[in-house]
């Protein structure tokens, strides 16, 4: 299969790269290079998304797929996808949970109202708003490929090389020891593994699916499941004992601990947050998803997160959503709660 991704350095189209060079596909990337590296085994294309010049590029060449995994402006989105939609059969696009307009007060599935966002419109996630964004190009892409195109909405999407600090931040927590503020061990968290999202992105590419599909992460993981597992991989590193702080929802919120991203992935038992985690995954199933467990993720995390942390690789790129709480926060709060 000829296959151009367009990103392909960072993350999940690293792992998207990775997995479909290991079947003996022929990739092709494209990209401006900023951020990540070449993967090898895929020949690398240069080129900004934003300047038609850039573009003229991909008029030159034919594939079997594109898959996208940008964070582009629909119009920017809308212009790529017009140009490859006479010299590519099928067109993959990585969207997000959060183009639902209800979501996350309410569950979702794939024929629920998306937020409003039209394929022509230009700006950042700052200026639009990340599923905003993500809706207009979703729209930008069905356009362009109708009847052939397959809209992938993922959940949280964790792992090795993760760039927005979901795991690690815990992770990177519990090595530096003491007591660890955390939610009630109870407490779900629902999440794909980076590599089981790109195998199963690069199967239905292949196939051709003309589909929307949701992959919100198997059912059934907690915080407990999460922060012991992690806990206990740091003790055997040989990192200072972690004391596991378990505390209620009201306590937290209570502290004024701000839900998902000072204590990441923390989704409280409030109506904002009412439908996280109940957004269907069966049509993802049905098509061939399969979730490892989450104690290896966690190990595999573990392992990369030491050998980058000691190189100095694992820090986000700027401009990504920040997460984690302040050591000093988490200190006072700690003993406010006594």
């Amino acid at each position: 299969m000829r296959l151009l991704v367009l990103g392909g350095t960072r993350f999940l189209g690293r792992a998207i790269v990775d997995e479909a060079c290991t079947r003996g596909y022929d990739v092709t990337t494209f990209s401006r290079g900023r951020s990540g590296r070449s993967r090898p085994g895929a020949e690398t294309l240069r080129g900004d998304r934003t300047d038609p010049g850039d573009l003229w590029q991909l008029g030159q060449r034919e594939w079997d797929a594109v898959i996208d995994t940008s964070v582009l402006a629909p119009a920017h989105v809308t212009a790529s996808a017009q140009v490859l939609a006479g010299r590519a059969r099928h067109y993959t696009y990585i969207s997000t949970l959060s183009v639902y307009a209800g979501y996350p007060a309410e569950a979702a599935t794939e024929d629920s109202p998306t937020l409003a966002c039209p394929p022509d419109a230009v700006g950042t996630v700052a200026d639009l708003g990340y599923g905003q964004l993500k809706a207009g190009c979703e729209r930008a892409v069905s356009g362009m490929f109708p009847g052939r195109c397959l809209i992938v909405r993922p959940g949280l999407i964790v792992g090795p090389h993760e760039n927005v600090r979901w795991t690690t931040w815990w992770l990177a927590r519990l090595a530096r020891g003491g007591t660890v503020l955390a939610p009630a061990a109870g407490t779900p968290v629902r999440m794909a593994d980076v590599r089981d999202l790109a195998a199963w992105v690069v199967d239905n590419t292949r196939r051709c699916l003309p589909a929307t599909v949701n992959v919100p992460g198997p059912e059934g993981a907690t915080f407990g499941t999460l922060l012991t597992e992690g806990a206990r991989l740091a003790a055997a590193g040989g990192h200072p004992g972690a004391e596991l702080r378990w505390t209620p929802d009201d306590d937290l919120l209570g502290a004024g601990v701000g839900p998902w991203t000072e204590l990441p992935m923390w989704a409280p038992a409030i109506p904002g947050f009412a439908g996280i985690w109940a957004v269907p995954g069966d049509r993802a199933v049905r098509t061939g998803m399969r979730y490892r467990p989450l104690s290896d993720t966690v190990h595999d995390t573990w392992l990369w997160l030491m050998h980058e942390g000691a190189a100095g690789g694992a820090q986000a790129p700027a401009g990504l959503l920040e997460v984690g709480l302040d050591p000093d926060r988490e200190r006072a709060i700690l003993a406010a709660l006594g």
